[in-house]
């Protein structure tokens, strides 16, 4: 056998050999993706629709992704609680559950609440 002809079925062999472990990498990829998207909906259908996320929600998504959710819940935990309460807070209300504050700090209440759920929102983007 030639030279050339080892050559060539070596370098076969070692494309072959590349190519099934590049997709074996991708199609991990690809399943892993599908699974993220498919947990973190019920999240992002409910931020959209302006309903507030409970810890019970996001231990759902960390119980499903592992180690792959522990971004929405560290901003679950630093960003969307913290800014949530303390839009709870400026609502102030009375007795009866009417709430008593200026228009000024209604409006930034709002603001606060926007920003709380766009920060988690971001991190519950599609991959």
């Amino acid at each position: 056998m030639s030279k050339v002809l080892l050559a060539l079925l070596v370098g076969c062999f070692i494309g072959m050999v590349i190519g099934a472990w590049l997709g074996y990498k991708l199609n991990i990829g690809r399943d892993r993706r599908a699974e993220f998207n498919e947990a973190i909906e019920p999240i992002r259908t409910a931020l959209m629709k302006d309903e507030p996320i409970t810890e019970q929600d996001i231990s759902i998504v960390i119980a499903k992704l592992g180690r792959d959710g522990k971004a929405v819940l560290n901003t679950y935990r630093k960003v969307y609680q913290p800014k949530m309460l303390l839009s709870e807070k400026m609502l102030k209300k009375d007795v009866y559950g009417k709430v008593k504050c200026t228009k000024e700090e209604y409006l930034q209440s709002k603001q606060l609440r926007k920003e709380a759920m766009a920060s988690l929102l971001v991190k519950c983007k599609h991959r």
